[in-house]
């Protein structure tokens, strides 16, 4: 019967070329815009996730500050439990460092070295209260060597209330392509239907059964939410493959990570999904337009 059904829905669908091609053009936008939405959540959740990990902190040194008193601090910092490493970059390391990461053009490649403070760059060990950070903040700026102190807390947590918004907007608009999935697919197998009436009745007069005459219907919705899936996928993979090279430059930079995509059993969810949602559509539509 499965077989049956996809020879069927095959001829089917060579035959009302142009009605699947309107269709599928219209959910391939619809599933784009779905797959662009979790693409851009996995690389927000990527740099939530290497900023989680890392608990990093930047100690700013005053210009000129003693070598002395530079050793001192980094010492009283290796010395905390709370503290996993301390780094010491120059200006010129970190210069080199921004440049590296940051792909600049020659126009910004020639900031001077004094526009890149001295810092101790420092990996926090994992679970370290905000109370305990504040207190080695405290301390720490006690030191006349040190002119700033970043901790980042507060762009980690612009990033997670980012993450849950993205999260909402995100089921939204999944809801929304469901909606769009199932009206594109129920009317396009509605005009097929139209179009095959003839059909259908010699195929009942003929004794064939219901599930024999639904069943090519059931798989043309669900070719068409399948393949719409896929080329959705594939063109933004090609978007992909083409922009990583200056979305990596600019993100390496500001949080020290690099773009991925989709992870396979998204991108497999997405695909059969589609599938499901477009045989869906086609059978809400068999059971409201077709009484066999």
């Amino acid at each position: 019967m499965l077989k049956k059904a996809i020879t069927r829905a095959a001829r089917a669908i060579r035959e009302d070329a142009k009605l699947h091609l309107v269709s599928v053009s219209s959910l391939t936008v619809a599933f784009l815009c779905l797959a662009t939405a979790l693409w851009a959540m996995a690389n927000l959740s990527t740099v939530a996730d290497a900023w989680g990990r890392s608990g990093r902190m930047s100690v700013y040194l005053t210009e000129g500050a003693e070598a002395e008193q530079v050793e001192q601090l980094r010492l009283l910092l290796e010395g905390l439990p709370e503290v996993a490493r301390v780094e010491l970059l120059t200006s010129a390391e970190a210069r080199a460092r921004f440049l590296e990461d940051a792909s600049l053009s020659e126009s910004l490649s020639d900031l001077p070295t004094d526009a890149f403070p001295a810092s101790l760059e420092i990996t926090l060990a994992r679970g370290v209260a905000d109370a305990r950070l504040e207190a080695i903040v405290e301390r720490v700026g006690r030191f006349s060597a040190v002119d700033e102190i970043e901790t980042y807390r507060g762009w980690f947590d612009r990033l997670e209330s980012l993450l849950t918004a993205g999260r909402v907007a995100a089921g939204v608009l999944a809801g929304l392509v469901l909606l769009c999935v199932l009206f594109v697919v129920a009317n396009t197998i509605r005009l097929a239907i139209a179009g095959r009436r003839d059909e259908i009745e010699v195929l009942k007069l003929c004794g064939a059964s219901d599930g024999f005459v639904r069943g090519p219907f059931l798989v043309e919705g669900a070719v068409q939410g399948f393949v719409s899936a896929l080329l959705a996928l594939l063109l933004l993979f090609a978007a992909f493959v083409a922009l990583r090279g200056h979305v990596d430059s600019t993100l390496a930079s500001l949080a020290g990570v690099r773009t991925v995509f989709l992870q396979p059993t998204v991108a497999l969810a997405l695909v059969f999904g589609g599938a499901l949602i477009g045989a869906t559509g086609s059978l809400l539509s068999l059971r409201r337009y077709m009484a066999v």
